[in-house]
């Protein structure tokens, strides 16, 4: 029985996501049945053209929501539980966790002891498995989320965060724990000053998406423009983007999250305001219903998508393939 999976490229949605909300679909509609097997990896990206690091991804995700099951040397299996069952599965995890954190605090752990030592056991645990663990920096959160939201996609990287100011505090870490650093091209020279010879480090170029740059070009040139932002250094990047693309882009003002009186105060003679795509991780609940409320009143809201270029993307996965070859050679 085919698949028959049907994927949009123009989506805004991933396509890893796109595949695993097909196959939810066609289990709770009964089209794929329990124990139904699902073609390997590397069939299903053949036959879709894409990565199989996309189809990795989806499976891992499929299997973490108890959809599927993957046992080596046999193939992926759907298991056909339902949302119940599920739930079910979740609430027996923290009950065996719960039970897990009372015996250590029996036995005199305390909370940051116990991080330690769960910690230790999980590191020992990724050993098992083959992951690329990826490190990516940047000067701004906007970035580092939209990056590593990008790279998620490829599903054998395992991929942490960190701001360029914790570089100091970090680089030991990033030596010692990390088979690949990643940062823009913009901070490549500085980062490059602190990673040991032996490690991999790569470089990315980063562009706003066709679409945002779509939506930008639609604002009347008598718009009052802001930017709604998690710092400035991210409001920077869209300021310096939209150079000359009207007159509005000559009078954009800057507000920072995290203050809810004053972001009321400055919608409040604006017509248009960009935010960093993915804006809600750093949106308040009630920052989220004044932008909502701007939205309703006929205020438009433009969201920045900014992504890895498709040549810095395939560099990348160059980089993690290479990465993963060595591991496997050891």
């Amino acid at each position: 029985m085919p698949l028959n999976l049907k994927l949009d490229g123009n989506s805004d949605s991933p396509l890893y996501k796109q595949i695993v909300e097909s196959i939810q679909r066609a289990v709770h509609s009964g089209k794929l049945p329990s124990g139904y097997q699902l073609p390997t990896v590397r069939e299903l990206a053949d036959e879709m053209g894409i990565s199989r690091g996309t189809i990795k991804h989806a499976y891992d995700q499929l299997q973490r929501l108890g959809i599927v099951e993957m046992t080596q040397g046999k193939g992926t299996f759907i298991l056909g539980q339902t949302e119940e069952d599920n739930a079910s599965r979740k609430e027996k995890a923290m009950v065996a966790i719960d039970q897990l954190f009372e015996q250590l605090e029996d036995l005199g752990f305390t909370p940051r002891e116990m991080e330690i030592y769960v910690g230790l056991k999980l590191r020992g645990l990724e050993e098992k498995y083959d992951v690329v663990k990826v490190a990516i920096m940047d000067c701004n959160p906007e970035t580092l989320n939209l990056i590593q939201e990008q790279l998620s996609q490829i599903g054998y990287a395992e991929v942490a965060s960190f701001g360029l100011s914790q570089l100091n505090e970090v680089v030991e870490k990033l030596n010692s724990d990390y088979d690949l650093i990643l940062t823009t091209s913009t901070h490549f020279a500085q980062v490059e000053h602190f990673i040991h010879p032996a490690k991999t480090l790569g470089m990315m170029a980063l562009m706003p998406t066709p679409r945002t740059i779509f939506h930008l070009a639609k604002i009347l040139d008598e718009s009052s423009v802001g930017i709604v932002a998690a710092s400035d250094n991210f409001a920077g990047i869209i300021r310096r983007n939209c150079q000359d693309m009207g007159d509005w882009s000559k009078h954009m003002d800057t507000q920072l999250f995290g203050n809810r009186d004053k972001l009321r105060l400055f919608l409040m003679d604006k017509d248009v305001i960009i935010l960093p795509e993915g804006y809600m991780v750093f949106a308040s609940v009630q920052e989220r219903e004044l932008l909502a409320s701007f939205e309703r009143n006929g205020g438009q809201l433009i969201t920045y998508d900014y992504k890895i270029d498709r040549g810095s993307y395939l560099y990348v996965e160059e980089l993690i393939k290479r990465c993963m070859n060595k591991k496997r050679s050891l």
